[in-house]
């Protein structure tokens, strides 16, 4: 009885060391993707088979089976594999495409089926639980204009990096420019699969939406939206009224916006009036301005955390009443009156005329207006009229002023009394002076056949020098006694007319003739020795000599 007690307590004792021998690492748990795979992990020692079961209470369904992959469950047909190297006792099991109705799937493993060691593998199980994941983005704290933003995409597949899901990220218009990769990452065990994006950040981003997707094999999972919040300095700053319009004298609210992130905390307020500038800080957007002169602008800058900003200047527009300028003024040209009425005003005035207080002017006046800016300008002209008093009359919303424009007829009728008498004057010596001339040019002109101007030589064939030269002095000697009782020859009233002006008719040449004739005999008498021929005097009437042939 003692030796059959001792075999079999050795037989029991071989037994257990057999199953010591057989000691495995496995997880209780392992999580999976939907989708993705699976992996889990086995250690043992160096083994030849290794069969994968789900755990059951009544029978065993097989999960994987390298030599009898016929005999798995339909399910796990083509999903399941053991991928380690049994020699260094890796028995890692590995479910590809992950299903939701894998979740709590419980399984074990048998090490060497076929020896003939009983062994309770069953009892070291591990439960899959099965996840839907979405990929999640993150991005750092603070994004500034100007600077480089990243952001990352990516999905957990905790233990199984071989069929990562197609990432995908859906950005604003707004992010140009911006490029991306994709990397695995293995952080303790756990396989992380990341798509970033990667640029220059600008302040049109702000605000703007980003989100990323992952695409598996049998459906897409999108990460939660997310807004930009970028920072930037103010790049655009107005001023707006809250209420229009503003009269002269009044009070205006200003507000200072500024696109900017984040929002300015404080404000410098520039006032600008006939030249000169005011500047006031405060903390406040709005501000209060009283006593609104015309011609006022107003201007602000915005500070905030990252810079500055300064808007436009705005020029308030201030309305007030019409104010006729010193430039208004009547003056006559002749027989017409002619007036100018300039008033200021805004919103611009309207000009009216009235005659003696009636504003219905006869159809004989023109009138005509012209604006420039904020000056009106109104003209009329018309016929002048004694003792007329014209006024104009400027008007615009804020009120009217009326002006008188009186015109001075009688310092014009004097002047009128001293003027006709010399222009009558003036034109009557303008005529005597014309008829003097014309006179004393009509005594100087020539008469028709006269020879003027010429010094006149009468030659006799065969005459001798002496009778030649005497009558040539006969003759001048005449025309001079003839000239001093006519006055032809020189006119004592022109000291420039020196010259004598000759004139000598046909009868005048025919009685020379006879008297050269009668004296011949005279002239042929010989001449004495040492006797000095006179020498032949020459009338000088500034033209050559005309010699008259006998």
């Amino acid at each position: 009885m003692e030796t059959a007690h001792l075999l079999s307590l050795f037989t029991v004792f071989s037994m257990l060391q057999q199953v010591r021998s057989w000691s495995i690492a496995v997880p209780t748990t392992v999580t999976a993707v939907e989708g993705s795979c699976v992996m889990v992990p086995c250690q043992t020692q160096h083994h030849s088979r290794v069969i994968w079961y789900q755990y059951h209470i009544t029978h065993y369904p097989v999960v994987y089976d390298g030599d009898r992959p016929n005999t798995e469950e339909h399910q796990f047909r083509g999903r399941t594999s053991v991928p380690g190297e049994a020699a260094e006792g890796n028995c890692t099991l590995m479910i590809d495409n992950v299903k939701k109705a894998d979740n709590n799937l419980k399984v074990y493993v048998w090490i060497n089926p076929d020896s003939k060691t009983t062994q309770k593998f069953h009892l070291q199980t591990v439960t899959i639980f099965v996840e839907r994941k979405a990929p999640l983005i993150s991005i750092q704290k603070q994004i500034v204009d100007g600077e480089i933003l990243q952001a990352n995409c990516s999905v957990n597949l905790y233990s199984c990096p071989f069929s990562p899901p197609s990432l995908h990220w859906n950005i604003s218009p707004f992010l140009k420019n911006f490029t991306s990769m994709t990397f695995n990452e293995d952080v303790q065990g756990q396989w992380s699969y990341t798509k970033t994006l990667k640029g220059l950040a600008t302040y049109e981003m702000h605000k703007s939406k980003m989100l990323c997707s992952a695409k598996f094999r049998t459906f897409t999972t999108r990460s939660r939206q997310i807004t930009l919040n970028v920072l930037y300095e103010p790049v655009t700053v107005t001023l707006t009224l809250e209420k229009e319009p503003i009269v002269e004298g009044g009070s205006v609210t200003m507000e200072c916006a500024a696109n900017c992130n984040p929002q300015p905390h404080t404000y410098i307020w520039l006032e600008r009036r006939m030249g000169q500038n005011n500047e006031i800080t405060s903390t406040e957007r709005k501000r209060l301005f009283d006593n609104i002169k015309r011609d006022t602008s107003l201007s602000c800058i915005a500070y905030n955390d990252i810079g500055t900003g300064k808007s436009n200047w705005l020029d308030l527009g201030v309305q007030y009443a019409p104010v006729i300028l010193p430039e208004s003024s009547c003056h006559l040209t002749g027989e017409v009156v002619h007036c100018v009425c300039q008033a200021e005003a805004s919103p611009n005035a309207t000009i009216n005329w009235a005659i003696d207080g009636n504003d219905t002017l006869p159809s004989s006046f023109s009138i005509l207006s012209t604006n420039n800016k904020n000056v009106v300008s109104g003209e009329i002209s018309g016929p002048a009229q004694n003792q007329s008093n014209l006024s104009c009359t400027a008007t615009n919303s804020l009120g009217s002023v009326i002006k008188q424009l009186s015109v001075d007829f009688s310092k014009t009728s004097s002047l009128y009394m001293w003027l006709s008498p010399l222009i009558l004057l003036g034109i009557g010596l303008s005529f005597g002076c014309a008829m003097l001339i014309y006179r004393k040019y009509s005594r100087n002109r020539q008469p028709p056949g006269s020879v003027c101007n010429t010094g006149v030589l009468l030659r006799t064939h065969g005459l001798s020098d002496n009778v030649r030269q005497e009558q040539t002095y006969s003759s001048f000697q005449r025309s001079q006694d003839e000239d001093a009782q006519s006055g032809h020859c020189r006119s004592e009233s022109n000291p420039e007319e020196d010259s004598p002006s000759c004139v000598y008719d046909n009868d005048f040449l025919e009685e020379m003739s006879r008297s050269t004739r009668a004296q011949q005999h005279q002239s042929n008498a010989p001449q004495r020795e040492g006797e000095i021929q006179p020498e032949a005097k020459r009338l000088d009437c500034n033209m050559d000599d005309v010699y008259l042939n006998g």
